[in-house]
């Protein structure tokens, strides 16, 4: 599931301004972002490198355990007109049995762990985020920009039941109060059961549906800062074409925020290309919006490069 910024994730302030403003227009760093990410997906034909194997390295499988590395770029735009988020996203995916059998030099026949590695998987995410807010009349959000580092999370997935029409994939995720400024987290520390429920083909040849549902709360933090309850309802459907060159994915995602009494959905599809299939390289284009009154922003736009490896 996306990092969603809901409003527990704008700072309360409380007698003193928590915003330092940063150098530079916002606009000028969105601009400059997405002429970067639109040339590379023009360069990015996905036509090259049709020779692949018969292995997903699409990535978009979430309980198919793969190394898997991506740089994110992805921008929002608020409601409102209370400003524009950019955010810069590295994440590393890798299956945890594995790793330790290497650790230990052993052969993957020869290793109890090495198999671990179908049935567990850790995720990792860092961001960098520029934010400009323009909520005029309230103080620190005046018209001001920020930048910095935001809240990391890591998540711990391991599959509980498998068959060939449906997969079960209950994991852990932890939210970390890692920001460099107040305006880039929640000031809070937290942590997200979740679980996915996916069932391969059931929309047609290479196709799956893997819908999840995610409660996030907060188990430390700041005081002042306002707590997290919240329930996040993910359905997932993915459709593989080509023979794995392209794919289509549509991710329409409900936000119930139990703290502030709110509401919202997210829609987002994405359309992704193999840029060299054999060693797992590719990339994607992901436009969203959001519906409903409590929504955030208005829309967002997402690209990415993935590198995918057994």
């Amino acid at each position: 599931m996306k990092q969603i910024m809901t409003s527990e994730s704008i700072p309360i302030t409380k007698g003193r301004s928590r915003l330092t403003a940063g150098a530079g227009s916002m606009k000028s760093i969105a601009a400059r972002t997405a002429y970067v990410w639109l040339l590379f997906l023009v360069m990015a034909n996905p036509t090259l490198g049709l020779a692949g194997d018969d292995k997903d390295k699409t990535g978009t499988n979430p309980v198919n355990f793969t190394y898997d590395y991506r740089f994110i770029t992805e921008m929002r735009q608020f409601t409102d007109d209370g400003g524009s988020l950019v955010k810069h996203t590295v994440e590393l995916r890798a299956p945890l049995g594995r790793d330790i059998a290497n650790l230990k030099g052993e052969e993957a026949k020869d290793s109890s762990f090495y198999n671990m590695g179908n049935m567990f998987s850790l995720r990792f995410r860092g961001y960098y985020q520029s934010l400009s807010a323009n909520t005029p009349g309230t103080g620190a959000y005046d018209a001001a920009d920020v930048s910095g580092i935001g809240d990391f999370d890591a998540r711990l997935l391991a599959i509980a039941y498998s068959s060939s029409k449906i997969i079960v994939a209950p994991g852990l995720e932890a939210f970390f109060d890692t920001a460099s400024n107040d305006a880039l987290g929640s000031g809070k520390t937290s942590l997200g059961p979740v679980v996915f429920t996916v069932f391969p083909g059931i929309l047609g040849p290479s196709s799956l549906f893997a819908p999840g549902y995610q409660y996030v709360f907060d188990v430390g933090g700041s005081d002042d800062r306002a707590d997290i309850s919240r329930s996040q309802i993910d359905l997932y459907f993915v459709w593989i074409l080509s023979k794995g060159k392209n794919w289509l994915l549509v991710d329409p995602q409900i936000i119930l925020d139990h703290e502030n009494n709110t509401e919202f959905a997210t829609v987002d599809a994405e359309w992704g290309f193999m840029i060299v299939p054999k060693s797992g390289i590719s990339g994607y284009l992901r436009p969203g919006f959001g519906v409903g009154p409590d929504r955030p922003f208005e829309w967002n736009l997402e690209v990415a490069l993935k590198f995918v490896w057994q």
